[in-house]
């Protein structure tokens, strides 16, 4: 290993580490109150039964009456939020955010149109869920993108061929890069549309993202790269050689444009799944627009090379930028620990779909 390489893994780790230290110091597990008549600086952790509450002070635990506990006011810790969620609303939930990986799949499907490669949807929906589970394992996803590379290089195209690798290798690129700036995108145009031009600077940065993503597509597509020796031959080059091989394929465009349309499925299903679980927590934001910064934010975090599955940055995100929206951070943890608690589950069912693959299905390691 390198020193910049040791350097910059050091430095991602201590990033990562920081975001948790954060949260567990800003995210009670009680509920905290306080006396109505007093400051909110008197807050104290507070746990309930039926006969009243138990106050949690720095020199013991006290215990008032249901009629006491009920004066308080009180800010929700993650145990009540979990505690009266609507576990009704959040079954359905997780059927919308099950569809959104069905979106997903085909998007990535749209995009491994031209090499030639003939999987069905369902083929590339379980090649999809399985690469979570490598996703859940491995810092920012790059388990189950190394995993749908060698999935899809291990099958046939429809001459008998391998397929081409810069392809596959680019139509994975370009699956999170065109992802990234739909939900930055969508994210931004709700940020206007709840806080019209005061939607603040962060959405001005949203909305650059696709548009600097496009530009740069376009560049790949059309500059004359090839001369640039430092591009193409430097320690860029095993990312840019794949990708100016695909999107200067006459067929780019086309599967470029569908998979873009798909990917506002995507978006639109993570945004409404996200609003749903603040909604069946008992959540109600102040200010909308947050929702949707803050979430397109945290999926921006977790995708860092940090800790597996963004864990502690994502979380902070959530806990930072919902606070803003006029959440607590209890509920505004909750939000998170549930999203992440479905991506758990399809990484699961990734994980059992691989083990229970059968045999012929599976990449042999001469194709890897």
């Amino acid at each position: 290993m390198t020193g910049r390489l040791r350097i910059g893994r050091l430095l991602s780790w201590a990033l990562a580490l920081a975001a948790l230290g954060f949260v567990a110091w800003m995210v009670p597990v009680r509920d905290r109150c306080w006396d109505a008549r007093a400051p909110s600086s008197t807050r104290v952790s507070v746990s309930r039964d039926a006969d009243g509450c138990m106050l949690h002070l720095k020199s013991g635990v006290v215990r008032i009456d249901a009629a006491e506990c009920g004066a308080l006011r009180c800010e929700p810790g993650v145990a009540s939020a979990f505690r009266d969620a609507h576990l009704g609303v959040v079954a359905a939930l997780l059927g919308i955010y099950g569809l959104g990986t069905i979106a997903w799949a085909a998007r990535w499907r749209a995009l491994l149109d031209f090499a030639e490669i003939d999987l069905p949807l369902g083929q590339v929906w379980r090649l999809s869920v399985e690469a979570q589970a490598g996703g859940i394992l491995l810092p920012g996803g790059i388990g189950g993108d190394a995993f749908r590379i060698g999935a899809v290089l291990s099958k046939p195209t429809r001459s008998g061929a391998k397929p081409p690798p810069s392809l596959v290798v680019a139509s994975v690129l370009l699956d999170r890069a065109i992802g990234l700036a739909v939900v930055a995108a969508l994210a931004a145009a709700l940020g206007f549309a709840f806080g019209g031009l005061h939607a603040g600077p962060l959405a001005f940065v949203l909305a650059a993202i696709p548009l600097g993503v496009t530009v740069g597509l376009a560049v790949l597509r059309l500059a004359p790269l090839h001369d640039v020796d430092w591009l193409v031959r430097g320690r860029f080059k095993t990312t840019v050689e794949p990708v100016l091989a695909y999107v200067r394929d006459p067929r780019a465009v086309r599967s470029i444009l569908v998979a873009a349309g798909l990917s506002v499925v995507v978006a639109g299903t993570q945004f409404a799944v996200i609003r749903g679980l603040v909604e069946a927590l008992g959540g109600a934001p102040s200010a909308e627009k947050w929702i949707y910064v803050g979430t397109a934010m945290a999926f921006i975090v977790s995708a860092l090379p940090a800790l597996p599955g963004g864990w502690g940055t994502g979380d902070a995100a959530f806990v930072f930028f919902f606070g803003m929206a006029g959440l607590s951070v209890g509920t505004a943890l909750a939000v998170s620990l549930f999203y992440r608690l479905f991506w758990y589950i399809s990484g699961v069912l990734g994980a059992i779909l691989h083990l229970t693959r059968p045999r012929g299905l599976a990449p042999t390691r001469a194709n890897e």
